[in-house]
């Protein structure tokens, strides 16, 4: 899997009134072009991440949402 695009975005955790950033990360298969997985951020700094399949529309829609928070990355395997 190939690492295609950071969005990376802060959030507010009213317990604490901490605000810390969070990052999702959007992931390819080269060899497949409608193969897309989505690493979502835990809730909270720390939690653990859960990896969603996507389609290709399901991607653009992704990019579409908030692009001023999205970056390309570098694309290096996973």
């Amino acid at each position: 899997m190939l690492h295609f695009f950071t969005r990376r975005y802060h959030d507010f955790d009213p317990a604490t009134r901490e605000e810390y950033e969070l990052q999702d990360r959007l992931y390819g298969d080269p060899g497949d072009n409608d193969y897309f997985e989505l690493e979502v951020a835990g809730p909270l700094p720390g939690d653990a991440t859960t990896r969603h399949r996507y389609t290709r529309q399901q991607v653009f829609e992704w990019l579409r949402e908030c692009p001023e928070q999205i970056e390309r990355v570098v694309i290096g395997a996973t």
